[in-house]
């Protein structure tokens, strides 16, 4: 048994798993950073657009990132776009998708990062 357990072999998942973890580490600090604001973001869709609202303390601020609509079934119904606002909304275009998506968001405003994740139904 000790002889097999040897031959046995013991690479990671990934050969940079040092550097997702910390990219991963990353993403829960900016995660733990959204969890600490005074509302939460609110999503809304109407007429194939979905709004994105941020929290009071963005307006007239200036925030920018990223966003993605991550389609898990099929990668190729994914879709993305870059953020930049001060009025503390975006609109995202979303005819022609429909179906269960994953709503990433990443962003800065006043030298501190954010993350956000929901899960949406596109129609």
């Amino acid at each position: 048994m000790v002889f097999l357990t040897a031959m046995e072999n013991r690479d990671l998942v990934t050969e940079d798993y040092y550097q997702e973890e910390l990219s991963y580490q990353k993403t829960i600090d900016q995660s733990s950073n959204t969890a600490k604001l005074s509302e939460e973001i609110r999503v809304e869709q109407k007429n194939q657009m979905l709004s994105i609202m941020f929290p009071e303390q963005f307006k007239n601020e200036s925030v920018s990132g990223n966003w993605k609509l991550y389609y898990a079934a099929d990668k190729t119904k994914d879709f993305s776009g870059n953020l930049q606002t001060a009025s503390g909304s975006i609109q995202i275009k979303t005819a022609n998708h429909t179906g269960a998506y994953q709503l990433i968001l990443n962003w800065q405003s006043n030298n501190q990062s954010y993350y956000f994740e929901k899960n949406i139904f596109l129609q």
